[in-house]
């Protein structure tokens, strides 16, 4: 038996807006609700950058590999449900906010 999926908290990709270069106004809400004037920026150094990327290579992608196995073998057995109104319902949802 396979495990059932459960979307009520899916990870989405949502769009972050970009500031344009030399900005240095953040259209940006602090805790206490105001706007945020300024925000500090952190430059890391050639070395730095290649160390970090070395670091997040090793480590891997993080992602649950049991869970991928499961969904893998349900896939290849043929229990894998898939509900094609629920995917392209979610496609266009995601293509609507995208367009906003």
């Amino acid at each position: 038996m396979v495990d059932p999926i459960s979307i009520s908290n899916p990870a989405r990709l949502r769009p972050n807006p970009v500031q344009p270069e030399g900005s240095t106004t953040a259209h940006v809400a602090s805790p206490s609700g105001q706007p945020v004037e300024s925000i500090d920026q952190v430059r890391l150094s050639d070395t730095a950058s290649i160390k970090m990327a070395e670091r997040l290579t090793e480590a891997g992608p993080p992602l649950d590999t049991e869970c991928v196995t499961r969904l893998k073998q349900a896939v290849a057995d043929g229990h894998y449900p898939v509900d094609a109104q629920r995917i392209t319902d979610s496609i266009f949802q995601d293509y609507s906010a995208l367009m906003r």
